[in-house]
């Protein structure tokens, strides 16, 4: 438990030495950058200046957990010489290498998007089960109240009942084409109603 704690402290302490590291080369290009105005390059000085102070304490703490496990420490020459993210190889070996895991390869990744879309379709499928029902029924409701709104507006001679059943026949012949489709959708293997 104790190499374990070690080993955990030693990687986020190389976690936090390595993006501190990167930050500070990233503006490190920013600031050669040509047409960077005066303020900005100001700007970026004064953050190099307290990226510094932090690496040198995330090294210190490096040094410490590096230390504990018996790997090489760094000196503050070596990170502050840095220049390029190509230069930056901190300690390979500090972690696993991903690469060698099985889900880093690119057809174990296929497949297991492959499968995670499968499972979604088969979701999707369930809900659109459902969702089919009720059209279907909402239609019938919704034809059953324009047809009983109509009826009320018939009795009290109403001029708006016609316009109700103007409305109703749109409202059935677009329904209808609904039907039609919803009844190819019945056929098909997977509808489960």
């Amino acid at each position: 438990a104790a190499k374990y704690l070690a080993t955990r402290e030693y990687q986020k302490a190389l976690a936090k030495l390595e993006g501190l590291v990167v930050a500070r080369l990233f503006e490190l290009h920013k600031a050669g950058l040509s047409g960077t105005g005066y303020k900005l390059r100001m700007h970026i000085n004064k953050s190099l200046k307290t990226r510094c102070k932090a690496i040198q304490t995330a090294l210190r703490k490096y040094n410490e957990a590096a230390l504990q496990l018996g790997r090489p420490q760094l000196e503050w020459r070596d990170i502050s010489t840095y220049g390029s993210l190509a230069e930056f190889e901190l300690l390979q070996e500090g972690r696993e290498d991903i690469r060698r895991q099985p889900w880093a390869e690119s057809t174990n990744r296929q497949a297991a998007l492959h499968s995670l879309k499968i499972e979604r379709a088969k979701e999707e499928r369930t809900r659109l089960n459902v969702k089919i029902a009720r059209l279907v029924d909402w239609m019938a409701a919704d034809e059953r109240a324009h047809n009983d709104a109509v009826s009320s507006l018939r009795g009290s001679n109403s001029p708006l009942a016609v316009e109700v059943e103007e409305s109703l026949a749109r409202r059935v012949r677009q329904n209808t084409i609904h039907r039609a489709r919803i009844r190819r959708i019945y056929q098909l293997t997977h509808y489960t109603g």
